[in-house]
């Protein structure tokens, strides 16, 4: 639930901040673009929501960072 309102919320302040960024040009809104901006900027966060606050995510890289820091200062083993 979190993942869909912090991507909405971040949708709905990118589009915000659009207009008022075109409205202070005294320009006219894009609505393309402003559904771009939004839109992109809704999945990003939503990217990022999700690989930090998944579960499955935090036991494999439990799993892998060990594996990675032998590989960087271990000794190689051919």
């Amino acid at each position: 639930m979190m993942l869909v309102i912090v991507s909405i919320a971040v949708a709905l302040v990118s589009f915000i901040i659009y207009a008022l960024e075109r409205r202070s040009k005294s320009e006219e809104i894009v609505w393309t673009d402003a559904l771009k901006i939004s839109a992109f900027g809704g999945l990003i966060s939503a990217g990022i929501v999700f690989t930090t606050t998944a579960e499955p995510m935090k036991e494999v890289a439990k799993e892998v960072v060990p594996a990675v820091q032998e590989m960087f200062v271990g000794s190689p083993s051919f």
